[in-house]
């Protein structure tokens, strides 16, 4: 999907693009992981499929943990300040349970199966968070004159994949 963000400055705009990039980045990543536990587990090859749910579950916990982590720090705050966003932001955390849960499930499953059922699901759940995060938190945190996106994002290597860019902006 093509994401345009009305943003206050070029700044934002280009932390806002950072982010969505990010997103595009981690759930390609998830979705190569969760695929391997899913193709592993269902040929029956239960070394491939402990060490595809391994590396899934550490991927996890390196990658796409930390990066909720930072945006309940970053981003959620500013965004639940509005009334706008109070009770979208409220969703998004209990969203962030349930992925973690969803993680936990798979580093427990008794199981390639589970395993491989609860990286599927993680893969869906993500999926749609992500959406509501590239279509609604983001664009409400650009358009915002009360916050700058780039301020918020500075240093969040947890959010962007990698220091956005700031240039002359307002």
């Amino acid at each position: 999907m093509n994401h345009a963000i009305i943003a206050t400055s070029e700044d934002d705009a280009r932390a806002a693009e950072a982010v969505v990039r990010h997103h595009a980045e981690l759930t390609a990543a998830l979705a190569r992981r969760a695929a391997a536990l899913g193709e592993a587990a269902t040929s029956q090859d239960a070394e491939s499929a402990e060490a595809a749910r391994r590396e899934l579950v550490t991927w996890c916990e390196a990658e796409l943990i930390p990066h909720a982590v930072a945006e309940e720090k970053a981003m959620y705050p500013a965004a639940h300040v509005s009334q706008e966003g109070r009770l979208l932001v409220d969703g998004m955390l209990a969203e962030h349970r349930s992925i973690i849960g969803l993680v936990r499930e798979v580093a427990s499953a008794d199981g390639p199966v589970p395993a491989a059922a609860a990286a599927r699901a993680l893969q869906a759940l993500f999926d749609s968070h992500l959406a509501k995060e590239n279509d609604q938190v983001l664009p409400l945190l650009a358009a915002s004159t009360e916050v700058s996106m780039a301020d918020l994002l500075a240093g969040m290597h947890e959010l962007v994949g990698e220091q956005p860019r700031h240039g002359s902006g307002g």
